[in-house]
């Protein structure tokens, strides 16, 4: 499923760890403007990074720093090219022993820092996530002296240290609000992380399917909602726009989610009118619904995500809502292996 969010209400940081969180495999473009960003994940690690602004690779960074030479890079791109740009780069260098393993992978966590740390800056573009299979990268490997990796790094590594990295070199007294603002990301997504893999949000909202015309299945954070899945059947258009979504999580009594939360039990009703329902009146866009249920997803006791679902402008009252309570269940209890393990 293809994901598209506006810089403007999804940072990159919170684009780039909800891809990680859920175990995503595909290519990352992020526009703004003239400049473009393009990163690989491969089950939410980042495997390759390139943009317009930085122009050194891997291959040049190599050699800069006196790794490999000139000559070796050409003898490892001829015979990259002559394999149709199959084989990995890396991989090559490595068999030809021109490189070790550790400074290859040193270099190439190096490059895909400097890569990102000049985009995660960016406050406006528009990114868009497509899912894709590897090894078949089609139009990513933009450059044949890229590195795309087999094993990736994790995600939260490259922010940190990117961050890390803008901090000290921009350090004029006091740290830059960006630092800050990156570590609160990683904070939230540390301590209140599930990894939610696309089978298991698919589940969930097919189950919603068969009873509603909408649904959107959400991460629940202290202060905010972050969009896993989302389908309409009346508008597939605002179901993509939806997914990777980040939205204020507003507290008060007529909030259907935050009762959901405190109370750990599904809500069936009305959205009541008032403050605390109007984050999601906004991300829904359209007239209220007569009826809507929420449903909790409970891992280890808490409420880590929410379903929600309505018939939209459809007048039909929704059926009842067991199977799909079982069904949310389910992928709960699976959600509570994979964070035991």
């Amino acid at each position: 499923m293809t994901i598209t969010a506006d810089l403007e209400d999804l940072n990159l940081a919170d684009f780039m760890m909800m891809l990680a969180q859920s175990q995503k495999t595909g290519k990352l473009t992020i526009e703004n403007g003239d400049e473009r960003l393009k990163l690989a994940f491969r089950n939410g690690e980042i495997v390759y990074a390139a943009s317009t602004g930085v122009r050194e690779t891997v291959g040049a960074m190599l050699v800069r720093r006196g790794l490999i030479s000139d000559e070796q890079l050409e003898t490892a791109l001829e015979v990259q090219n002559a394999q149709e740009g199959v084989a990995l780069l890396g991989q090559i260098l490595i068999e030809m022993q021109a490189v070790s393993a550790e400074d290859l992978t040193q270099v190439v966590f190096l490059q895909f820092q400097n890569v990102i740390r000049e985009s995660l800056v960016w406050d406006a573009g528009v990114g868009t996530f497509e899912p894709m299979n590897f090894p078949d990268l089609g139009e990513v490997r933009v450059d044949p002296q890229e590195v795309i990796l087999e094993t990736g790094f994790r995600t939260e590594q490259i922010l940190l240290g990117g961050a890390a990295e803008h901090d000290e070199v921009n350090r004029t007294g006091d740290p830059p609000d960006y630092f800050e603002a990156v570590r609160d990301v990683l904070e939230n997504f540390k301590e209140e992380s599930l990894v939610v893999t696309s089978e298991m949000a698919a589940s969930i909202l097919d189950g919603a399917n068969r009873l509603v015309r909408r649904a959107v299945l959400f991460l629940v954070y202290p202060n905010a909602l972050s969009v896993v899945g989302a389908f309409d059947s009346d508008n597939t258009v605002a179901s993509l726009a939806m997914a990777g979504r980040r939205i204020e999580r507003l507290e008060g009594e007529e909030s259907a989610i935050s009762w959901v939360v405190a109370e750990g039990r599904s809500y069936r009703g009305r959205l009541k009118d008032g403050e605390g329902n109007r984050s999601l009146k906004e991300l829904l866009g359209d007239e209220v619904p007569k009826e809507v249920i929420v449903i909790p997803v409970i891992v280890d006791d808490k409420v880590a995500a929410v379903l929600y679902g309505d018939n939209g402008s459809d007048e039909s009252a929704i059926g009842q809502i067991g199977d799909l309570e079982r069904v949310v269940a389910r992928v709960a209890r699976e959600l509570g292996d994979t964070r035991s393990e």
